[in-house]
């Protein structure tokens, strides 16, 4: 909204008014799938779709999820359709009997199904340049309800848009459940939809990824610094590896939404005092490679209880390659004499889960890499103890172009997955702040 309150010109599709002038566009996202509540699956695609309505100024108010049942289908189509603008189907497009969605928006909207030859023709077009045959039932997929817009298939699913006038005008639009099919369609038909149905308003959510310190510790020195900004939303999302600082901003468009941001982002890093390690895309492993390549240096591993998850979190970014030589996972107490020459009157004096250990790890990465820094890990991640330590002991080193080694430990709290995810950010922590000269 602007200073005087004036909200964004009416939203229209064709030629039915959905949303009044001055009204924030509300929107719900209706999954579709028994299998969504049997869990035997994530449902990742409300959430895709959540963050781009949020990116449009959209206010999603509802996330629902329905079975393949075509009477429950309906009434939930109905109460969306009384409380939203716009809702959002992923799911139920498929060949088969279970996939309702037209049946389903077909009966809300009180028209029936119609054959779309065109449709048919460009299904039929894609099973023949995929060499595969194409069932009768695939056909079924052509059918649209009555006065739909469709949107052509990018895989063998079209999905649709359709305009309810009763009881109150909503906008329904269906997509494919399968990820990437639901992506390429909206992208295609349905983000400048979104766009002109909530106006001029775009929403922006600017993440900051916070690490080493605590979830009530980061608040106590943000809450404050936002309270003092009417303009932007606070949110916190705590991960196993990081805290998510999350700060949402509106405006006319996302220039000016990044614009007004930007300050805030500033303010919270210098308050934070060296523990945002990356912002937005920037994780905390995006930015040690992108400080690696700058510096023209590499990394190397050597880990014992993250089992290589740290060279795996490096090598996901792409471009890994230039600055991430390799590395070794000696989990086993032979592996680490053998392979990484340990001495074995070390590991018999300190244990495999020990300072000294780490430190001759990280010396030994370095060393037969021939890279600039070493990362190195051992640790208790459970269920167990080791020789005598409890579950979240844990140490790591960091080797410097130097020779030197510096080597840190710690009790880190969590299940086994958590205490590996967190070994290795602090690990990778302590590399970006050295690189930072911190």
């Amino acid at each position: 909204m602007s200073e005087m309150g004036e909200g964004p010109e009416p939203g229209v599709v064709g030629g039915v008014t959905i949303r009044a002038a001055g009204e924030s566009t509300r929107a719900a996202v209706l999954s579709v799938g028994s299998e969504l509540l049997l869990g035997d699956l994530t449902d990742t695609n409300a959430t895709w779709i959540s963050r781009r309505l949020k990116e449009q100024g959209v206010e999603v108010v509802h996330h629902l999820a329905v079975r393949d049942d075509l009477d429950e289908f309906v009434a939930a189509l109905n109460w969306l359709a009384e409380r939203t603008h716009l809702v959002l189907i992923g799911g139920g497009l498929g060949p088969t009997a279970d996939d309702l969605t037209r049946e389903a928006v077909a009966a809300t909207a009180g028209v029936e199904l119609e054959h779309r030859e065109d449709l048919a023709a460009e299904i039929a077009r894609r099973f023949a340049a995929m060499d595969r045959h194409m069932a009768p039932a695939n056909l079924k997929q052509a059918m649209i309800p009555a006065g739909g817009d469709a949107f052509p298939p990018v895989g063998t699913a079209p999905g649709f848009g359709m305009t309810l006038t009763s009881p109150t005008p909503t906008r329904i639009i269906a997509l494919p459940g399968v990820p990437w099919e639901l992506h390429e369609l909206w992208d295609r038909h349905v983000a400048d939809e979104v766009s002109a149905l909530a106006g001029r308003r775009v929403t922006v959510t600017r993440i900051l990824h916070v690490v080493g310190r605590g979830e009530s510790d980061v608040a106590e020195v943000v809450e404050p610094l936002v309270d003092a900004r009417p303009e932007a939303t606070l949110a916190f999302l705590a991960k196993s590896h990081e805290i998510q600082v999350r700060l949402t901003v509106s405006a006319d468009d996302r220039a000016a939404a990044l614009a007004a941001s930007q300050p805030l982002v500033d303010e919270v890093s210098v308050a934070l005092e060296g523990a945002v390690a990356g912002v937005d895309d920037e994780d905390l492993e995006t930015v040690v490679l992108r400080m690696l390549a700058d510096a023209g240096q590499t990394v190397a591993t050597a880990e014992s209880a993250t089992g290589g998850d740290i060279s795996a979190r490096l090598a996901r970014i792409p471009g890994a390659s230039r600055s991430l030589v390799g590395g070794a996972v000696v989990y086993a107490v032979d592996a680490k004499h053998g392979l990484l020459e340990v001495p074995t009157a070390l590991l018999e004096e300190h244990g495999s889960v020990s300072g000294p250990i780490t430190e001759a790890l990280a010396s030994a990465a370095r060393r037969r890499t021939g890279a600039d820094w070493a990362v190195a890990v051992t640790g208790v991640a459970g269920p167990g103890t080791v020789d005598g330590l409890p579950v979240g002991s844990c140490f790591w080193a960091l080797a410097d172009p130097d020779g030197g080694v510096e080597v840190h430990g710690r009790q880190i709290p969590g299940d086994r997955v958590q205490i590996i995810a967190r070994l290795g950010t602090v690990a990778l922590d302590l590399l970006r702040r050295r690189l930072a000269g911190t």
